[in-house]
């Protein structure tokens, strides 16, 4: 009876079931905007399409550490992630120069995750969501901007729109952002939720936009993605992460979902989130074309 309680109270807060409420075996959860839900739900609709598994999901967690503790109280048995989120999140670790390499970072936290917390963490599906500086294609050209460095003479007269957990984060948020960079500051920080950021970058109503590099809403508004010149942004790599218990359980979903590892590429990811984020598209429609894309379904 607790354990239910503490499902119940954590989908009343972070998000909504779907799916059956009953006769589930296993949950798989994902985070509050398209990339994750989509990916979610691919592996849900891939597993019971293959096995006579019924899984639930649960959307729209509000934060990574929220995923984590619903996975460490076994309320959740899946759930998608990406390397930097749980490298500088969960594992506690510092951004320094030695873990920008992709493969290192995934390596260590593919160890740790299994060590420390009795999970499994998959190979990546093949593409890096780092955070990017995004702006306007008008304003890059009129300033002549390539790269984040080319920032440091216009910051302190633009205004820049981040969420919330960029700015506070450390290691790889904002205060570090402007040490690397040796920033001094931006004119104004604008906090606001990434389904107004875009728009607002487009709309010059902010001049940049701390981005998901493969946000949909990037080349469908036209804005430019700046280089992070000096490697600040470590490697974001999106994955599956499963409780080892279910894993070993059920070792066949290794299998299912192989097609999807080392498949889906950064203009592949971006163009399905743009059928949500700008089309309008619900997440369920846009994960069942993906996996017909892929000839996955039957």
């Amino acid at each position: 009876m607790k354990k239910l309680m503490s499902f119940v109270v954590i989908a009343l807060l972070v998000g909504t079931l779907s799916g059956p409420a009953l006769a589930q075996d296993a949950t798989i959860a994902s985070g509050n905007f398209a990339e994750p839900q989509i990916l979610a739900e691919a592996v849900r609709l891939l597993i019971e399409q293959d096995t006579d598994l019924v899984i639930n999901h649960v959307r729209n967690f509000q934060g990574s550490h929220l995923l984590h503790t619903a996975m460490m109280s076994n309320d959740v048995q899946m759930y998608v992630s990406w390397t930097g989120t749980q490298f500088t999140g969960p594992l506690g670790m510092e951004v320094t120069d030695e873990w920008k390499d992709r493969e290192r970072v995934l390596e260590f936290v593919q160890q740790e995750f299994d060590s420390r917390y009795d999970a499994f963490w998959f190979d990546p599906f093949g593409f890096n969501n780092t955070y990017a500086i995004a702006v306007r294609r008008d304003f890059a050209e009129e300033h002549n901007l390539s790269t984040m460095s080319d920032l440091r003479p216009l910051a302190a007269d633009m205004i820049i729109a981040m969420d919330i957990t960029f700015r506070e984060r450390e290691g790889d948020g904002y205060h570090d952002m402007l040490a690397v960079y040796d920033i001094d500051r931006f004119q104004r920080v604008a906090a606001m939720d990434y389904g107004l950021m875009y728009r607002s970058v487009a709309q010059g109503d902010v001049d940049a936009a701390v981005a998901y590099s493969t946000d949909g809403r990037i080349p469908a508004m036209d804005l430019v993605i700046l280089e992070d010149d000096l490697a600040f942004f470590p490697p974001y790599d999106a994955s599956l992460v499963a409780t080892n218990a279910f894993i070993n359980a059920h070792p066949e979903i290794h299998d299912i979902i192989a097609p999807l590892i080392g498949a889906i590429d950064e203009a592949t990811i971006s163009y399905y989130n743009q059928l949500v984020d700008v089309d309008g598209m619900d997440y369920d429609t846009v994960a069942v074309k993906m996996l017909e894309d892929f000839g996955l379904l039957r």
